[in-house]
């Protein structure tokens, strides 16, 4: 037996580390590929969000300054009694009845009873 045993690994010995050492280059390639791939997906999403992210700011921002012009409009009307105030508040006036037609049209982007909620809530 012991003679069968050295020739068995004399044949079979350099195949098997051969295969053991292309099974570790592959694992460790596969490992890579992966961990490459994730962090693609990582900076997309990362990406994305910095996309999403700016566009929110921007969109506060415009939401911010309308409100800012807005008050300041309020603020001439209620100061003064000229002919300049009564154009802001006719301004006014016409930004209340858009700000209700706009109330009164269908929601788009809500099922029907969540477009009533939201109605409620207004």
């Amino acid at each position: 037996m012991p003679e069968n045993l050295e020739q068995f690994a004399l044949w079979w010995g350099p195949g098997i580390v051969v295969l053991m050492g292309f099974g570790y280059g592959t694992l460790r390639l596969a490992h890579h590929w992966i961990e490459k791939s994730m962090e693609l997906r990582r900076n997309q999403s990362e990406g994305l969000l910095g996309v999403a992210r700016d566009y929110i700011e921007q969109f506060l921002s415009a939401q911010r300054s309308q409100a800012e012009a807005l008050s300041r409009l309020a603020a001439s009307v209620e100061q003064r009694d000229t002919h300049e105030s009564f154009e802001h508040q006719e301004i006014l006036i016409a930004l209340k009845a858009m700000h209700h037609e706009i109330g009164l049209m269908p929601c788009r982007t809500f099922s029907p009873a969540e477009c009533v909620g939201e109605r409620g809530r207004q």
